[in-house]
């Protein structure tokens, strides 16, 4: 079963004889997430725009390296990348990042050019930084989050620089930004837009984007979700989508090396499996019973006890649970009163949520 390292691998021929489509999309979203601030210019800094073909050398891996998730599938996709006609005379430029602990921000953008007069914005997902998954957290009550204020103000950048068709997308939080934006440019901007890509992006808070942002909209934005996707059907979806089959099961189908690939598109499947519907319907109900201001408070109290000073990012929590366990568990009995409560109350708002699916299921 082919995957986007495959695809990238196999695939000889250049934009001028096979056009950009939604698997370049999710390989270029893939590759935002190798680090890339020493080696690609952002607005300010000058210098001359890399190709990809240039940055593979082993002396730069280090660094690029040091906190992706999925290490060894990103640097086989580079590699790949790299050696392709396809992908290895791209040039890169305008990199952005921006990481706010205060703020609860995490932002990361670059721009891809995909000739001389069509250029790919690729958002960044969340990162393995705390501050990007408590900003993932904060979609639940908050609208716009810094990361999508701020992806607008890259946009409108880029554009300045710019003067040819842009393109946007992004996996995961990524696809979140590149929707949002879409939505908020004007109207003069949003026409330079072909196309957008959320490639299992989660949705939006209620009433947050209207539908006149959104004109149009099924004709330029797509949307892939895997079979039992859960992040990119969480929140209100404005966006219709397809559902691409994955080699992998339950959550860990949001990877997007286990979706898979024949010729040059994803393999189409007709529905979303039905843990996928199940945990969807228990997350909606679970929302809609709480409020916003009982939303904030449990992420911030569930954010204060996992954020010890010893842990940089998500996976130390994992990789140190036995120095990180017991600093926590100390935090969550130093909780006030009333977060130990909400903390108890949301936890018994989701089992209530989850047997309401169950019942609902059974009538359906």
């Amino acid at each position: 079963m082919a995957n986007i390292i495959n695809y990238a691998e196999n695939e000889l021929s250049d934009f001028s004889r096979k056009p950009f489509h939604s698997v370049d999309s999710l390989i270029l979203s893939g590759f935002s997430y190798i680090g890339l601030a020493s080696f690609v210019p952002g607005f300010q800094s000058g210098g001359t725009f890399p190709t990809i073909g240039s940055l593979l050398k082993a002396e730069h891996f280090k660094e690029m390296f040091r906190d992706v998730r999925a290490e060894e599938n990103s640097l086989r996709l580079l590699f790949a990348m790299a050696a392709s006609p396809r992908y290895r005379d791209l040039t890169l430029g305008f990199y952005r990042e921006k990481q706010d602990c205060i703020l609860d921000k995490q932002f990361c953008a670059l721009t891809v050019f995909l000739d001389e007069n069509t250029a790919y914005i690729a958002f960044r997902g969340t990162d393995t930084t705390l501050a990007g998954w408590k900003e993932d957290f904060n979609m639940a009550f908050q609208c716009p989050l810094p990361s999508q204020e701020e992806a607008v103000r890259y946009v409108t950048e880029v554009a300045l620089h710019f003067n040819g068709k842009l393109i946007l997308g992004g996996h995961s939080k990524g696809g979140n930004l590149a929707v949002y934006v879409y939505a908020k440019l004007n109207r003069q901007l949003k026409d330079r837009i072909v196309k957008v890509y959320s490639h299992d992006g989660p949705g939006f808070k209620e009433n947050t984007l209207d539908l006149p942002e959104l004109e149009n909209s099924h004709r330029i934005v797509e949307k892939t979700v895997p079979q039992s996707s859960v992040i990119g059907m969480l929140l209100e979806n404005q966006e219709c989508f397809s559902i691409v089959k994955s080699s992998r099961t339950g959550l860990l189908q949001h990877d997007p090396f286990s979706w898979i690939i024949e010729g040059d598109h994803f393999v189409i499947v007709e529905r979303l499996t039905k843990s996928a519907k199940y945990m969807d319907k228990s997350l909606h109900n679970w929302l809609g019973a709480v409020s916003d201001e009982e939303r904030e408070r449990f992420v911030n109290a569930l954010y204060s006890v996992l954020d010890t000073e010893d842990t940089q990012n998500i996976r130390q929590i994992g990789s140190e649970w036995h120095k990180n366990l017991p600093l926590m568990m100390g935090r969550m009995r130093n909780l006030d009163e009333y977060s130990r409560f909400l903390i108890h109350k949301m936890l018994k708002t989701m089992a209530a949520s989850a047997l309401k699916s169950i019942t609902e299921k059974g009538e359906d």
